[in-house]
């Protein structure tokens, strides 16, 4: 952007349209701003907090396998997750249920009936009958699961309840090719993917273990819950689990036993007044004001005044204290979002040019992006520079910033509870001594979650967090 040297009054007021990225609809007053803009601009406090399904198809797939029958025989009164996430999932009341499926998985995809359903939650539905030669007793096939849910349509919420147990045959060969498309379809179809897991009480053998033991035996285990479908709709489940039904699904979620990651290409940051807030550091020429009204349930969340005269009589421009907004971070990102990565900041620039909310942002109007206020920190951050926004013609401005994740750690820390839980044939001596028997190649689950988040990050950029600052010079 070419900077234009223009005389200027003697007040700059800046507005933060504070961080918003919770994937719902965008409020009706976001209207009047740039399209670029609408990401960061939250609801009126009347509407803050909602979080409600969009709708669409609501499919629950749950693992046949015999493996699981030991959830069922070593559930107590109190602890009992597989049973009660059976019963609760096609009830939840939160949840559109106009379109509900549930479906069996092992060597075959079956459709069940609410009978079906409530076998499901006996010994007798993950036992082969004597004599049964189609029965599969062994295996779960996740990866038929997967295909069938990266097919369905991009609005559909798919919830499989399994215990993510994939054998060395299977995911050191061909499966991990086959698990590794699926999951990088939800990402290319713009949905995101969430993984529960839960310790749960177990009584049986462990099958399937690296050495080929067939004599261990557990008395804990965990259980997992993947959800997949657009973000709006895995909050809406989310906030449905931690006040579910069941008492200890509920408990554990909310006191942090029960674990929790989201993978997702959305924006990360949460609806909150802290979330795209800029501070003010020491002798900054800003001044805390109110002057906007709330437009049509848009609420401003802070506003800023500059006294120009202190920000242009600063002996070093560039290094003159200003308002900071110090980036993404883990206490306004959404809960378990895996985003820790190399970012990139870009701040885009709008004039105002009307003030009646036209359509489509037409109010305002592009004028190129601002290069300088970005600071290489980890993750990016960004300050509004005093002395350059007094180079500009007088007017009413938008700042409109976004940081965009580039590559994605991994291992990374919001997936190091899945590498906690998980062993292969290496440590299996000591992953059977354990209290609660680990989940063998879990932790090659999480990889590849990463890698598919990872290569559509690289292949487009992803807004994972931003702010806009609306400025007015005289």
């Amino acid at each position: 952007m070419k900077k234009r040297f223009t005389r200027v009054s003697a007040s700059v007021f800046c507005v933060l349209l504070s961080a918003c990225g919770s994937g719902s609809a965008v409020v009706e007053g976001a209207a009047c701003y740039p399209e670029a803009a609408k990401t960061w601009i939250t609801a009126d406090k009347r509407d803050a907090g909602a979080v409600r399904d969009p709708g669409g198809k609501y499919s629950i797939f749950l693992d046949g396998s015999a493996s699981m029958v030991g959830y069922i025989r070593g559930a107590t009164p109190d602890e009992r997750p597989l049973t009660d996430m059976i019963a609760m999932l096609p009830q939840l009341d939160t949840i559109d249920r106009s379109k509900l499926e549930v479906v069996r998985f092992d060597k075959k995809l079956t459709p069940l009936s609410e009978p079906d359903v409530a076998r499901m939650q006996t010994e007798a539905a993950y036992l082969c009958p004597k004599g049964s030669a189609g029965c599969d007793a062994q295996e779960s096939h996740i990866d038929q699961v997967l295909g069938r849910a990266a097919g369905s349509d991009a609005t559909s919420l798919s919830v499989i309840v399994s215990d993510l147990w994939l054998a060395n045959s299977e995911v050191l060969t061909t499966d991990g090719v086959a698990l590794s498309k699926p999951l990088s379809d939800f990402f290319a179809s713009g949905r995101s993917v969430a993984i529960y897991g839960f310790e749960s009480p177990y009584q049986g053998r462990v099958n399937d273990l690296p050495s080929g033991n067939r004599n261990v035996t557990a008395s804990r285990r965990h259980l997992f819950v993947v959800a997949v479908g657009p973000l709006a709709r895995l909050q809406a489940f989310h906030k449905a689990m931690r006040t579910a039904p069941s008492a200890s699904i509920a408990r554990d979620l909310s006191g942090g036993k029960a674990r929790y990651s989201l993978f997702t290409r959305e924006p990360v940051v949460a609806a909150s007044d802290s979330a795209g807030g800029f501070d003010l550091e020491p002798k900054s020429p800003f001044i805390k004001s109110t002057f906007l009204t709330v437009r049509s349930g848009v609420r401003i969340a802070s506003q800023l005044r500059l006294d120009k005269g202190l920000a242009l009589r600063a002996s070093d421009p560039a290094a003159a204290p200003g308002a900071l907004w110090r980036g993404v971070s883990d206490a306004t990102v959404l809960p378990g979002a895996v985003w820790l990565g190399p970012t990139a900041g870009q701040t885009l620039l709008y004039r105002q040019v009307g003030d009646k909310c036209a359509a489509k942002g037409g109010d305002w109007r592009a004028e190129g992006e601002l290069r300088g206020g970005w600071r290489n920190d980890d993750p990016a951050s960004f300050k509004i520079e005093p002395a350059e926004l007094a180079t500009l013609p007088a007017g009413r401005y938008l700042l409109v910033g976004s940081v965009r994740r580039t590559s994605l750690l991994s291992p990374n820390p919001a997936t190091q509870w899945m590498r906690e839980w998980s062993f292969g044939s290496f440590d299996e001596a000591e992953a059977v001594k354990r209290p609660v028997m680990p989940t063998l190649n879990l932790g090659e689950t999480a990889r590849l979650l990463e890698v598919a988040l990872l290569k559509s990050a690289e292949a487009k950029p992803i807004t994972i967090g931003g702010f806009a600052v609306a400025v007015e010079i005289e």
